[in-house]
C-alpha cells in the first residue's frame, strides 16, 4: 500500500512525563478532554484578547481602570502560560501585595478592596478561558482573601452638610450635595446624561454597576433641584462636565462639555473642596452612606432606601417601576 504526502500521520506533543505509566494516564485523559490548540497562550495574551470582548468594552471607564490596575499587580504572571497557573501562584501575589507608604517610605499591605479586584479579574479571565476551551478549571475561585475589618461608616454630619450648602458658590461644591441627596455613586453622576434628567417629573434615571443599580429611577429632592437645573441648563450631553483651554497662548479657546473622570473628580474637585471647607475624613463614597443614613433616620421604608441606592440585594430595575412606585420613592425621599 502506498501513501501520499498528505496521508502521513502527524503527531502533536501534549507534555513530557518521567514514566510510561504517567504518560499513558495523561494520554487516556487526552482522549476524553483534548488539550486546547491554544494551550500555550500566556496570561498577557489572554488578558489582551479578553479586553476586546464586551466583558471589558461594555463596562464603565472607571471599572476598566480598576481592572487595568489589578492586571499590573499580577505582573509576575504576565509571561506565564495561562494553563500552567495554579491557585497558589495567584494567592502568593495577592497575599504579598504592598505599596510604599508616602509618609514612612516603607511597604504596607494593600487594602482588601484592592485584593478583591485582583481576584475578580482572575476569575473573569478564567471564565473567558473556559468559554474558549483554553482551560477546564477555574483556579481563581479558590483564592482566599483576608477577613474584612469592620469599620465605622463615615458620613457627613448635619453641620458639614450645612457648610456645603453655605458654600455652593465654590465650583462643584453643589455636586457633593447632589451625591448626598441622591445616593448616586461618583461614576453614576459623572456618566449621567442630561437626557436622564426629567425636571417635570422630578426624577433622574441612570445608574451603573449592579443589575439593581442600572437604569434606576431616583427622585430629585427639592433641596438639590436648583443645582441640577443649573447643570441641566448648560445644555451639555452629560449633566456634569468641565471646561478646558485649547490652542497656544496666542490663540486660546475654551472648550466646554468635557467629561469628568471619577479619578479627576476625587483628586481635583472633591479633595480640594473638603480641604477648603475644613471637612476631614470623608471620601466621595461617604455621600452614599450619608444618603442611606438620612433616609433611615427620617423613617423611610427599607425597600425604598435599597431601590434609591440601587443595592444589589434588591433586584428591581427602573423599567419595572410603576407610576405609583416612583411616587412612593418621592414620598420617602422628601422625608429627609
Amino acid at each position: 500500500m502506498s501513501y501520499t504526502k498528505k496521508d502521513v500521520q502527524k503527531f502533536r506533543y501534549v507534555a513530557y512525563y518521567e514514566t510510561k505509566t504517567e504518560a499513558l494516564k495523561r494520554l487516556s485523559e487526552e482522549q476524553i478532554t483534548p488539550t486546547s490548540p491554544r494551550a500555550n497562550i500566556t496570561f498577557r495574551e489572554l488578558y489582551e484578547e479578553w479586553k476586546t470582548t464586551p466583558a471589558f468594552t461594555g463596562i464603565s471607564k472607571q471599572t476598566q481602570e480598576n481592572y487595568a490596575a489589578a492586571y499590573k499587580h499580577l505582573a509576575p504572571l504576565h509571561n506565564a502560560k495561562f494553563n500552567h497557573i495554579r491557585t497558589k501562584d495567584m494567592q502568593v501575589i495577592i497575599d504579598d501585595l504592598t505599596a510604599l507608604n508616602p509618609t514612612s517610605k516603607t511597604p504596607q499591605p494593600l487594602s482588601r478592596s484592592t485584593k478583591t479586584k485582583v481576584r475578580i479579574l482572575c476569575g473573569l479571565l478564567y471564565k473567558y478561558a473556559m468559554q474558549n476551551d483554553i482551560c477546564n478549571k477555574n483556579y481563581a475561585c479558590f483564592i482566599k482573601l483576608p477577613k474584612a475589618e469592620k469599620t465605622e461608616k463615615s458620613i457627613f454630619t448635619d453641620l458639614e452638610i450645612k457648610r456645603l450648602e453655605s458654600n455652593v458658590s465654590i465650583p462643584y461644591a453643589d455636586t457633593i450635595l447632589i451625591l448626598i441627596y441622591t445616593g448616586l455613586r461618583i461614576s453614576e453622576l459623572l456618566e449621567l446624561s442630561r437626557f436622564g434628567v426629567d425636571l417635570k417629573a422630578m426624577t433622574i434615571t441612570g445608574g451603573l454597576k449592579t443589575d439593581a443599580g442600572k437604569n434606576r429611577t431616583v427622585p430629585i429632592h427639592p433641596k438639590i433641584l436648583p443645582y441640577i437645573k443649573k447643570y441641566y441648563d448648560d445644555g451639555c450631553d452629560r449633566l456634569i462636565t468641565k471646561s478646558r483651554e485649547t490652542g497656544d497662548k496666542n490663540n486660546k479657546k475654551i472648550v466646554s462639555g468635557v467629561p469628568i473622570t471619577a479619578k479627576y473628580y476625587r483628586k481635583s474637585i472633591f479633595a480640594p473642596i473638603m480641604e477648603q471647607l475644613g471637612i476631614v475624613g470623608k471620601t466621595p463614597h461617604a455621600t452614599r452612606h450619608t444618603c442611606a443614613t438620612l433616609l433611615a433616620r427620617a423613617g423611610a421604608d427599607t425597600n425604598a432606601i435599597k431601590m434609591i441606592l440601587g443595592h444589589s440585594d434588591y433586584a428591581f430595575t427602573a423599567d419595572t417601576y410603576t407610576h405609583t412606585d416612583v411616587n412612593f420613592l418621592k414620598e420617602q425621599m422628601v422625608k429627609i
